[in-house]
């Protein structure tokens, strides 16, 4: 069996990488945090087949360091790098740049430990899919068998079953299995196409429900939102995500047509128990549809096209939460990102914009304002000289700044000074005055 090191510092990518090179490849996987930890293990164990690693951990040039090490001792050990990095030149080292693309890390982990097809077929492993808990707590019951795993033996795993297809069960039997530890239930491979269907169907089915009180659907959308991002990262845009994020952006709009006020609807969804990213694009869409509204710049397209933009706006920072408070170089600098971070962040506008024009049904235009959320014409870094950006990405961009300094009072539980005064210093020019003034007409009419 061979061994293999993972340095992986995002734990949706970690599971992911781990599930799939036990289940799928068969290997003793080894876990490490950083270099040093992995050049320790190395010194007793200088057997190792391949190492997998991300390049940077932190302020650790945790490739390179390996990389010395390796060359150093002469190991012939096989490496394959996850982001951007400048090792010395080594045959042995593989650097794939994509940060997300665990599936060619596992054809190239494959690759280099001489698995194919054929092996792969003789081999007793179950072809399971590994499924988030969390994609069951809004279901009552599922339309397959669902398994947990567990390690009989540092080769085997046993698939247990916990849940029959058809069978109902209750949220608070799915939360105890995450107070427990749980983070993963297992499908079979051949049921997850059916299953992604059914959970999508089930969601949107309730989201539509006349039953569900506001609260509860706006925690339902929270949730949603947190698994079409998952999923979108992972595979793309299918059918189902696609029906899934349709329901959410319709709903959002929705929501902000037959509320009376945008400053009830705006504190309903930062004291929901949702996700900051999710608050952020729902509040986001809100305030930029007022602003739009107050501004008599309706057509019929446009509140669809700033809550679609609202809701991927942010989708390539959904696995690090804390980035998407980045507003500025400044702020930027001063988080003392590693390299591969560091581009993520600064890139990641553009990314997304390019992300939503693989999506069939984007609304024209769309994508331009992802690409200039922060002031970007191009969706990289920061800029506050926005005067030549398209009219609806202006709003859109002073509806974001607005809601990321009401949610930073919040974090802060201090009472919030007026956002709008900020809003004049940083966008000083006439037109940009006029559409501040455009919010601030609605947050007049509160007091």
């Amino acid at each position: 069996m061979a061994q293999v090191i993972l340095i992986e510092s995002n734990k949706t990518m970690n599971d992911l990488l781990s599930v799939n090179l036990t289940s799928f490849l068969g290997v003793d996987l080894i876990h490490r945090n950083n270099a040093q930890e992995t050049i320790s293990l190395l010194a007793i164990l200088p057997g190792i087949d391949l190492i997998v690693t991300i390049s940077q951990v932190d302020d650790e040039d945790t490739a390179e360091e390996i990389n010395k090490y390796l060359l150093d001792h002469n190991l012939d050990i096989n490496m394959i790098v996850i982001g951007k990095s400048l090792i010395q030149k080594n045959k042995n080292a593989i650097i794939l740049e994509n940060i997300l693309d665990w599936e060619k890390v596992i054809q190239l982990s494959a690759r280099v430990l001489g698995i194919n097809e054929k092996s792969l077929a003789k081999k007793i492993i179950p072809d399971y899919v590994s499924v988030p808990v969390s994609y069951f707590l809004n279901l009552e019951s599922v339309n397959c068998d669902v398994f947990i795993r567990i390690k009989k033996s540092p080769t085997e795993y046993q698939y247990v079953k916990r849940i029959h297809s058809g069978d109902s069960f209750s949220k608070d039997s799915i939360e105890r299995y995450t107070l427990q530890g749980l983070d993963y239930f297992f499908i079979p491979k051949e049921n997850h196409r059916n299953f992604a269907i059914f959970l999508s169907n089930k969601l949107v089915e309730k989201m539509e429900s006349s039953e569900l009180s506001e609260s509860k659907k706006n925690q339902l959308m929270g949730e949603s939102y947190e698994i079409a991002t998952k999923e979108i990262i992972k595979l793309g845009f299918n059918s189902e995500i696609i029906q899934l994020t349709d329901a959410i952006i319709n709903n959002m709009v929705k929501n902000f047509e037959k509320s009376p006020e945008m400053s009830s609807l705006l504190h309903k969804v930062i004291n929901s128990k949702t996700g900051v990213l999710y608050q952020r694009c729902h509040m986001t869409s809100i305030v930029a549809c007022e602003m739009i509204k107050n501004l008599k710049l309706k057509d019929q397209f446009s509140y669809e096209k700033v809550a679609f933009a609202a809701f991927f706006h942010d989708i390539k920072l959904a696995e690090h939460e804390e980035y998407s408070k980045i507003n500025s170089f400044e702020e930027l600098e001063r988080a003392e990102l590693n390299e591969s971070d560091w581009e993520l962040v600064f890139n990641h506008a553009h990314d997304a914009a390019d992300l939503v024009n693989n999506h069939p049904e984007a609304p024209l235009g769309a994508d331009e304002i992802i690409r200039h959320h922060h002031g970007g014409f191009n969706g990289k870094g920061f800029s506050n000289v926005i005067e030549k950006l398209p009219d609806i990405s202006k709003i859109f961009i002073i509806a974001h700044n607005f809601v990321l300094e009401l949610m930073k009072f919040k974090e802060k539980g201090a009472e919030p000074r007026p956002i709008t005064d900020e809003l004049y210093k940083r966008y000083p020019t006439p037109d940009a005055a006029i559409m501040i003034k455009a919010l601030e007409k609605t947050l007049k009419k509160k007091k």
